[in-house]
């Protein structure tokens, strides 16, 4: 009996580092900040009912991912990740989350995900952080008005293995009913020549080097069918504009010892935006360096519109974040932070519409 109770400690004993191995890790960041909000419209006035003194969860989050060895060098990855809106009632909101297979030819994934397009954008020292976000600092620029920053359902992604530190990255997006593309689509199309297909929406990448360390190279286009219609055209009625949408994404980055250095260009254009202010292109750039427990920050981010269909221009913007980060541990970091976006309605008149935010906050990251 005594040989067998040995024998079962022994056995769990090899048996638990397996299972352990493959056990899921459950992870995520909660991110709050007291912010002193304002937003003035043209003439000055402020318009919007949430300017004023706030305290607002900035993209906190859960998750759970992990793999498992399926063996002869392939590997099953999932990952399931929420956003967690804790100064709200409504708590939890998708983000990405997916199934996958990995091995010597890279991974491919199915389910909601960034496109390449998202995930090749350069290190942002203002990440989730309001009106300093990638997303509002870009001007409302490209399809959604989301200046690139695609999380799409219904995606089919491939990410190759390293070729000299080279990287390649795919998706396709079947339409289906519109909601992958942020649920602001006319999900009445009947037309019989709108089955969803593969080639509704597309976005490619290819990188070089690292985030992390030294030089970062990277580009990505992002094609948006027709059939998507992710502008004002409606199948069913015929009536609108109807066309494509292409964006375009390039990075450099340069990271050493405590300095980052990043730059990065965009180009949105095609009928198929549904106004101009839609199109245009954008410069931006982070900077910061890290001394001591300190890390000063600054982002500046330039908008060119292009012109409507009668040949006004629409106010271009120079929208700027300036920051300071404090580390208070290994995962924890507190922060200053100021962001001003000029033209947030998209103006062609001489005065200036803005937007400005002034941000205490703290993140904690498990």
């Amino acid at each position: 009996m005594k040989k067998n109770i040995v024998a079962l400690a022994v056995a769990s004993a090899i048996a638990a580092p397996v299972a352990m191995a493959d056990a899921p890790t459950v992870y995520g960041q909660i991110n709050m900040a007291l912010e002193q909000m304002s937003s003035k419209d043209v003439n000055g006035d402020k318009v919007k009912a949430d300017s004023g003194t706030q305290v607002n969860s900035r993209n906190s989050r859960i998750g759970v991912k992990g793999s498992n060895d399926l063996g002869n060098g392939l590997k099953a990855v999932y990952k399931v990740e929420f956003e967690v809106q804790i100064d709200k009632v409504d708590t939890l909101k998708n983000r990405n989350q997916y199934v996958g297979l990995a091995g010597g030819f890279g991974t491919v994934l199915m389910g909601r995900h960034d496109t390449p397009m998202k995930m090749i954008q350069a290190k942002d020292l203002f990440n989730d952080a309001g009106l300093a976000d990638n997303k509002p600092i870009s001007g409302g620029l490209g399809a959604l008005g989301a200046g690139g920053e695609v999380r799409a359902s219904n995606v089919l992604a491939y990410v190759s293995p390293s070729f000299g530190g080279v990287k390649l990255m795919a998706a396709f997006i079947p339409k289906e009913d519109g909601s992958q593309y942020g649920g602001l689509q006319n999900n009445t199309n009947t037309d019989a020549d709108s089955e969803s297909s593969l080639s509704d929406a597309m976005s490619f990448a290819a990188m070089y080097g690292s985030k992390k360390k030294g030089l970062y190279l990277a580009a990505a286009y992002n094609t948006w069918d027709k059939q998507a219609n992710l502008g004002n055209y409606d199948p069913v009625t015929k009536t609108g504009q109807e066309g494509s949408v292409d964006e375009l994404r390039i990075t450099a980055q340069y990271t050493i010892a405590g300095l980052i250095a990043n730059a990065m260009y965009q180009d949105f254009s095609g009928k198929g935006l549904k106004n101009s202010t839609q199109k245009g292109t954008n410069i931006q750039a982070n900077v910061g360096y890290k001394i001591g427990n300190f890390m000063p920050k600054v982002k500046v981010s330039m908008v060119d519109r292009d012109k409507n269909a009668a040949g006004d221009k629409y106010k271009d913007s120079t929208n700027y974040a300036v920051g300071l980060n404090y580390s208070l541990g290994k995962k924890t970091t507190a922060y200053v932070e100021y962001a001003a976006l000029e033209n947030t309605a998209g103006t062609v008149t001489k005065d200036k519409s803005e937007d400005t935010a002034f941000s205490i906050g703290m993140v904690h990251k498990f």
